[in-house]
């Protein structure tokens, strides 16, 4: 277990009543050398722990649908939940989350349609451009703007009939 994974165990071992909690991840918060990510398992275990938590801000913090999982199972008081920055969450999570506990408020969830590869395309061009990365980037920006312009059309569409 990493040392981040120590300290989030510590804190469920320590508070099981724990009902507010706040393990976001902003980044660049601390200075990029210092900057503290917990791992997926380290959250899940955190949440197992602390069945009593109304309020859980997970901001920024690198999960998926796992951890969704985890949190409709075992936070069954759970009335606030914020997920801004989260990206690797499906709509169906949230909605299996929401049909298991329909008091819970879920902020700042938007899923993200950008593919992945384009995402990673992104960092990288930002992280150590070249021209490859440029060519790519621009390819696939381009699709991703023609595919938002008809998925736009289409709701339009849809709502005028």
């Amino acid at each position: 277990m990493d040392c981040t994974g120590k300290v989030l165990k510590l804190i469920a071992e320590s508070y099981p009543n724990l009902e507010f909690l706040n393990i976001s991840a902003l980044p660049g918060s601390f200075g990029s050398e210092n900057d503290i990510e917990f791992s997926e398992i380290s959250i899940c275990n955190v949440i197992c722990s602390c069945p009593r938590l109304q309020q859980l801000d997970l901001s920024y913090c690198e999960i998926t649908d796992i951890t969704i999982e985890e949190i409709a199972r075992s936070c069954l008081n759970l009335k606030y939940l914020d997920l801004e920055g989260c990206y690797n969450i499906s709509e169906e999570a949230i909605d299996q989350l929401i049909s298991l506990n329909p008091n819970i408020h879920v902020d700042n969830f938007l899923e993200s349609s950008a593919p992945p590869d384009f995402i990673e395309s992104v960092r990288n061009y930002l992280i150590q451009p070249n021209v490859a990365n440029k060519r790519f980037l621009a390819q696939h920006l381009q699709q991703f703007l023609d595919l938002n312009m008809w998925a736009r059309s289409t709701v339009r569409r849809c709502a005028e009939h």
